[in-house]
């Protein structure tokens, strides 16, 4: 069996840490001394926004982060030449951009202690995690991974009167429309696309905007302030996210090439008494890596031992590569253990539709529903009416995914190679991520410097419970060839630039 992993970090018991849970007073801004985690990643995009010098636009994204609370009262900014290095600009530039919110209030420096947000902004607790790899801006992104655009959809026809036909009444379902649970459910009776049949009602079934929604409605349900949920230590970044817009902790769950590990799971559930396991089933975003079958009945029979609730994500299971085993779902695997399931078709169909759904027990659903009810009303109506003009073509469209993704895996593979070729870039077994290590011991001043080339891309820290720094990038190749090969090639000029400097050990 191949063993653990290793990192160059820390595994952190929490996410995106606040600076401290024993705030001092508002005025007291140098009593933190806490380093902001990642700088580089919340600025991401800051050199294409705004006008003037680049000076002048630094200063306008720090003042965002400050007046939106994203950096709270207190909160020390890296030093100047570590900040220079992150964001892959001169000391020059980040002194006058510093000197400017110093001037405005923003910020306040003391000697020999270093430079503090001085906003009378309070933070609430936010992630951060997917915004720096949404936020886009201007060059070639390989950070984003969804399908790229249509063209792998059937041309279908939506008559409006169908609305009605389909249950659509004056258009506010919270659950989603009758006939697209209805549809979803008969998803799981006839199997396939969500695994084996299995038994399932239109009322275990909510429509949710999206698989993160749905997580985050499940989280809220199932986990409390008191206990953790589990997962494992690598992941995608939007749980953590989630975990800290609601102010709960992450038990992260060592991992082993292979996956999660069970006697790290066991571990955690004795130590710390997680309310429930958030576990991938399918290629692992951002590993691509796909459960070996005996590892998802080895960790279910713990989680059958100790009565774990199991939230269980299939939302990539269809995007598994031909020639890799079945991923086993933990709904089949686990034998007492409870377990509920999330599905998606941002990553077959198109994320624009904005559509997901739970499957759970009636009485778990009803509570997703009123927790719902204080976000929004439930999904896009006409959304869903596309999705049910979809879903009679859903096998050939995951068939088209999936031949598409081993076109652009095995094509972005080569060019990365060639690019980069001090990195190790895995080879997934589904999904559309490259997870690539680099020889650095933090890979986010190159994805800044990257940045500045054109290219979008993640750093792995985003990826990481406590989001710190490692050598890792997480790229995405579900583009356009052409596309492709123009990011590569940035990503070329961008490393060839790296490599004299002390961004690239040895």
């Amino acid at each position: 069996m191949p063993g653990p992993i290793a990192y160059d970090w820390l595994v952190d018991s929490q996410t995106n840490r606040r600076a401290n849970p024993d705030r001092p007073s508002p005025g007291d801004v140098t009593a933190l001394a806490v380093a902001v985690p990642d700088l580089g990643g919340l600025l991401s995009g800051w050199a294409d926004v705004g006008h003037g010098t680049l000076p002048r636009r630094l200063a306008h994204a720090l003042r965002r982060a400050i007046q939106s609370g994203v950096l709270p009262t207190g909160w020390r900014l890296p030093p100047e030449r570590q900040l220079a290095e992150s964001l892959a600009v001169s000391r020059t530039t980040i002194s006058e951009a510093l000197d400017e919110l110093r001037g405005e209030g923003l910020l306040r420096s003391t000697q020999g202690r270093g430079t503090f947000v001085s906003s009378p902004v309070q933070a609430a607790p936010v992630g951060t995690r997917v915004a720096d790899h949404l936020s886009v801006g201007r060059g070639v992104d390989l950070a984003t991974g969804n399908p790229p655009d249509l063209s792998h959809l059937p041309n279908v026809e939506i008559d409006m009167s169908l609305l009605t036909a389909s249950g659509g009444g004056p258009g506010v379902y919270v659950m989603g429309l009758p006939a697209m649970a209805e549809a979803v459910a008969d998803l799981y009776r006839r199997g396939g696309f969500t695994g084996p049949p299995r038994r399932t009602d239109a009322d275990e079934i909510h429509i949710t905007s999206g698989a993160h929604q749905a997580m985050s409605l499940l989280i809220a349900a199932l986990v409390g302030r008191d206990r953790p949920l589990a997962l494992a230590q690598l992941n995608y970044p939007g749980i953590f996210d989630i975990l800290d817009g609601q102010g709960l902790r992450a038990a992260p769950v060592g991992i082993d090439s292979a996956g999660m590990l069970p006697e790290s799971l066991e571990q955690v559930i004795v130590e710390q008494r997680p309310a429930a396991l958030y576990v991938q089933v399918g290629p692992h975003n951002p590993t691509g890596k796909v459960l070996p079958p005996a590892r998802v009945r080895a960790l279910a029979e713990i989680v059958d031992r100790y009565d774990v609730a199991v939230i269980e994500d299939n939302t990539l299971a269809a995007l598994t590569f031909p020639g890799v085993s079945r991923p086993e779902t933990f709904l089949d695997a686990c034998r007492s253990a409870p377990v509920v399931s999330i599905g998606s078709l941002s990553k077959v169909c198109w994320a624009g539709l904005r559509l997901g759904w739970i499957r759970a027990p009636q009485p778990l659903i009803e509570q997703t529903m009123y927790r719902r009810l204080s976000i929004d009303l439930g999904a896009s109506a006409p959304s869903q009416l596309i999705a049910l003009s979809l879903l009679p073509h859903l096998d050939d469209i995951a068939a088209e995914r999936r031949r598409r993704l081993v076109e652009a895996v095995e094509y972005g593979h080569a060019l990365l190679s060639e690019a980069m070729p001090e990195a190790v870039i895995g080879r997934p077994e589904g999904g559309s991520v490259l997870w690539t290590e680099l020889p650095i011991a933090d890979s986010g001043p190159f994805v800044s410097l990257a940045r500045r080339h054109g290219v979008h891309v993640a750093p792995g820290s985003i990826c990481v419970t406590g989001r710190l720094p490692g050598p890792y990038l997480r790229i995405c190749v579900d583009r356009p060839l052409d596309l492709l090969r123009e990011g590569a090639d940035r990503l070329a000029r961008a490393w060839r630039d790296a490599r004299p400097s002390p961004l690239v050990a040895g």
